[in-house]
């Protein structure tokens, strides 16, 4: 299986490198993503990084950006298992103890995209192209493991879950496709991708609008691991918006930031379906506040936000504070359920975010909020308060010029 893997990254490598040593094209590469597992090193160092390689000199429009190229992520990340691997069903207060005691699992993966992205357009207010397309073929490779570390997320599902510790090879576990058989997936897809960037950003500043959307369609016979492992079978159309207006800001004497009053309104919609939805295909770009959002065919959140910035310092380093109402909706069909269930469920929350970002790279914050409502079943959501249990840690990549591949 693993022979398996390296030859398809392997093949997907020469694809890029032969047409390059013909006709004799350099390369770049670049960082496109970092993330950080809660409990490794409490969350401090990254455990996955994202990297992009692609070929320099072409130019398929004049003046605008054209990169091919491929891009690999591989590290370690967390996940929560949320319905019941036999039934589908929500995991709830009337589940059985074993899925309500053990539902936090690791996943070690390697993911890739390959293809072409290409700008279109001008935008003043970024200074970059104002519309860019790309379309990839992408690949996910991933074995799920018991919590490699545990000091909030306990439980061992994979040995305590009969469902899973009795699971063969070929046969499919309904509520969780990805984890049947050894709990290793490779599947691939066709992939979509578009941005309308007309933002102006730097530090203390973001102002202007933006857009993305996403289609991806993964069908059965492009998942390879279902003879000993996991099942993909989905497709997804997905859309995020996001509108930032400074109400006032001041300067210092040199340019940089003294303070600055902002607010920005974050809208995304995600459509998903099929046979067997893995648990990557749910992914976000904004996680909400203290909730995961359950596996339904509809899923509407938007996010309001009041941004304050204090004084910039050591270059590009500033304190942040926001205070933030978050409204989310679920609806349709239960994804990945045998019986047939459909429902509305509601979420909302509010909350104030501490932050200090550091170089333009490192985040460092705190939070505290209540989520103020909930309608749905799983026991993990119920209306209260919730604060972090420490300082947390992030990290984003400065803003540079390209494709952005890592979406």
């Amino acid at each position: 299986m693993r022979r398996g893997l390296r030859k398809t990254i392997t093949i997907l490598a020469l694809l890029l490198i032969l047409p390059a040593a013909v006709f004799s094209l350099s390369f770049t590469t670049r960082l496109t993503g970092i993330t950080t597992h809660p409990e490794f090193w409490l969350g401090m160092f990254p455990s996955s990084v994202r990297c992009f390689m692609g070929i320099n000199e072409l130019e398929l429009i004049p003046g605008r950006v054209t990169e091919a190229g491929m891009e690999i992520a591989t590290g370690t990340i967390a996940r929560t298992i949320s319905q019941d691997p036999v039934t589908g069903a929500i995991i709830n207060d009337s589940s059985a103890a074993e899925l309500k005691n053990n539902r936090y699992y690791d996943v070690t993966y390697a993911a890739w995209k390959i293809g072409l992205a290409q700008g279109l357009g001008w935008s003043r207010a970024s200074d970059y192209d104002l519309l860019t397309l790309r379309f990839t073929l992408d690949g996910q490779w991933e074995v799920a493991l018991d919590p490699l570390m545990q000091i909030t997320r306990t439980g061992y599902p994979f040995r305590n879950i009969p469902a899973f510790s009795g699971a063969t090879g070929g046969q499919v576990l309904p509520g969780t496709p990805d984890l049947s058989g050894n709990r290793t997936l490779l599947s691939t897809s066709f992939d979509l991708y578009g941005k309308i960037s007309d933002q102006f950003f730097k530090v203390g500043i973001l102002d202007g609008l933006s857009m993305e959307f996403k289609l991806v369609w993964a069908p059965s016979f492009m998942t390879f691991s279902k003879g000993y492992g996991g099942f993909a079978d989905y497709w997804k159309i997905w859309t995020f918006m996001e509108y930032s207006k400074m109400i006032h800001t001041k300067t210092m004497a040199d340019g940089t930031n003294k303070w600055s009053l902002g607010v920005s309104d974050t809208f995304e919609m995600r459509i998903l379906g099929g046979k067997q939805v893995p648990e990557y295909a749910k992914t976000l770009k904004s996680p909400t506040w203290w909730y995961e959002p359950e596996n339904m065919t509809f899923l509407a959140k938007n996010t309001l936000r009041l941004n304050y910035y204090g004084r910039q310092f050591f270059g590009n380093c500033i304190p942040y504070i926001y205070l933030f109402l978050d409204m989310n909706y679920s609806g349709g069909r239960l994804n990945n359920s045998v019986a047939e269930y459909v429902a509305s469920v509601w979420e909302g929350s509010v909350g104030l975010h501490i932050e200090l970002q550091m170089f333009g790279t490192l985040h460092i914050y705190y939070e505290i909020g209540r989520l103020f409502m909930y309608t749905g079943e799983d026991l993990a959501y119920k209306p209260g308060m919730r604060a972090s249990q420490s300082l947390r840690i992030t990290f984003s990549l400065p803003y540079r010029e390209g494709a952005d591949w890592s979406k």
